[in-house]
């Protein structure tokens, strides 16, 4: 018996066959679809995935900001010095943050934030003073190390008040350290 058609088409998609006069049709509504499908699902696993935008799955974050302490000087090694303090006196030359990071690398972004919270400075409370950045070498990751930032006497002296100092890597904050002006 032999297949005779006129006006009549038969299509294969995938072993889906179509038959008829708007088999093109079908068969171009079926591939929207399944591309529609296909972008949905990668939209979708992406999102709620874990997937990066290079598209690599997302690692915890494993760094931590610990020990921080204010004081007036730090050795080469950047530990304090002198007398760890939680108040200074208005003409302190300049205070430091000495602090211990770990489970960073060459590539995490250490950051320290300064802020006059509120004191005789009525205008400049909670008002960001100054802050610094640093990238590290990654050394000793599993035993951590110390590092520290500091800033110097304002001209004309530090206000009486309050103070603190927010540490972060990669913009994620790990640690506030308070301190006090009086």
């Amino acid at each position: 018996m032999k297949n005779k058609q006129v006006g009549y088409k038969i299509i294969c998609v995938q072993d889906v066959y179509f038959g008829g006069p708007n088999a093109g049709e079908k068969k171009m509504k079926l591939m929207r679809s399944l591309i529609s499908i296909a972008i949905m699902t990668t939209v979708l696993l992406c999102t709620y995935g874990g997937c990066s935008p290079a598209g690599n799955v997302s690692q915890p974050d494993k760094s931590a900001i610990t020990e921080g302490v204010m004081t007036t000087s730090v050795d080469d090694d950047s530990k304090p010095t002198s007398p760890v303090c939680t108040s200074f006196a208005p003409d302190t030359p300049a205070i430091y943050c000495s602090f211990k990071v770990s489970g960073v690398t060459s590539d995490d972004l250490i950051k320290a934030s300064w802020y006059f919270i509120k004191g005789e400075a009525v205008d400049k409370e909670n008002e960001l003073m100054d802050g610094g950045e640093m990238y590290t070498t990654g050394q000793d990751m599993d035993q951590g190390y110390y590092l520290a930032f500091y800033q110097h006497m304002p001209a004309g002296g530090w206000y009486k008040g309050s103070y603190k100092v927010i540490l972060s890597v990669n913009n994620s904050d790990k640690l506030s350290v308070p301190f006090e002006i009086k």
